[in-house]
């Protein structure tokens, strides 16, 4: 039983020796790196995006090295609970620019700077030789209920936490969109791996297959669940 004790001792002994002198894991095994968006996504790249939200000086920092175009905004507050914390007004992944430039989170930003470089260009340029030069949007805060005026909670738009895509422009000029393409080839396939694929980022994303509230878009929220319909 001492010998493990001891054993047990110099192996913390050493590893606090070896954080001290500076080594840290490698990216795709440390939890606690600081996320690259740029980075390929691995099994960590959930936990980190969730951490985003509680760690705002390094969400800014990731979009920052990112390449994304954004501007931070002020914390907006209602009595009502509407409003946003840590919101930038983003104009552009760095690749794709916004449709127009709104504000959404930080951690939604990163969210999309994320799908839009290691899913949307990629499979665009697979599926029409193509890149994606524009996202399509409705917007993303509206200080609203989910559904209405019904007295239901307040929509995850209220806080500036989702998005609605609702479409997509490639660089050589072809538009697709949710509302006409979704079950249309070659462009339907595109749609569909694109929403299946954006779960490793947002924490939900709805689109025409869950309800007809989402025909014509790609609901598109921050968080930590992945939960897609």
């Amino acid at each position: 039983m001492r010998y493990l004790v001891w054993t047990f001792a110099l192996i913390v002994l050493v590893a606090a020796a070896v954080l001290a002198a500076g080594w840290r894991p490698p990216y795709h095994y440390n939890p606690w790196a600081a996320l690259d968006l740029r980075a390929a996504p691995d099994w960590l790249t959930r936990f980190r995006l969730y951490r985003l939200g509680r760690a705002p000086d390094q969400c800014l920092a990731a979009l920052e090295r990112s390449g994304a175009s954004f501007t931070s905004v002020p914390d907006k507050q209602a009595s009502d609970g509407c409003g946003w914390q840590h919101g930038v007004m983003l104009r552009s992944t760095g690749m794709a620019r916004l449709e127009r430039p709104t504000v959404v989170t930080c951690p939604l930003a990163a969210s999309l700077v994320m799908l839009d470089l290691h899913v949307l260009q990629p499979s665009a340029q697979a599926a029409f030789g193509s890149g994606v030069s524009t996202i399509e949007h409705v917007g993303s805060y509206n200080c609203r209920a989910v559904k209405g005026d019904d007295g239901s909670a307040l929509s995850s738009h209220a806080q500036a936490r989702a998005i609605d895509v609702t479409g997509f422009r490639l660089k050589n000029g072809d538009d697709i969109t949710v509302a006409r393409d979704w079950r249309r080839p070659p462009a339907g396939p595109f749609l569909h791996g694109a929403q299946a694929q954006a779960c490793s980022y947002f924490g939900m994303v709805l689109g025409p297959d869950y309800n007809a509230a989402h025909a014509g878009h790609f609901h598109m929220q921050a968080g930590s669940a992945g939960w897609c319909r």
